[in-house]
């Protein structure tokens, strides 16, 4: 019996090039991957790193296992990828909305 001695890891690791949950935006994939290549340009979110081989590549050189909205997950190298910034990062606050004239307070309008 072959074992496989591949690692997923679904939590982050010290020294790894991207977190869990990290958003990022697939900016390369290779020709000959059809599949990658519908990734291509989308932003999708870290769900994994997988290690083929530990002893080589833990813990800088994982495969990102990334999650896109509508088209899946599939694993990607850390140069195929592409941070997105702080700012894209970060929940928009809620949409703050104006009451109508008419409801205002008369006391305001002084």
């Amino acid at each position: 019996m072959n074992q496989d001695p591949s690692l997923i890891v679904s939590e982050d690791v010290e020294g790894a090039p991207v977190r869990i949950g990290e958003k990022v935006r697939i900016a390369r994939a290779p020709p000959e991957d059809v599949l990658s290549q519908r990734f291509l340009g989308r932003v999708g979110v870290v769900v994994a790193l997988v290690f083929d081989d530990p002893r080589l590549q833990y813990p800088a050189d994982p495969l990102i296992q990334v999650r896109v909205p509508g088209l899946g997950e599939d694993l990607f190298f850390f140069e195929e990828l592409e941070l997105t910034p702080e700012w894209a990062r970060r929940p928009l606050p809620p949409v703050r909305r104006a009451r109508p004239v008419d409801e205002r307070d008369p006391a305001d309008l002084s």
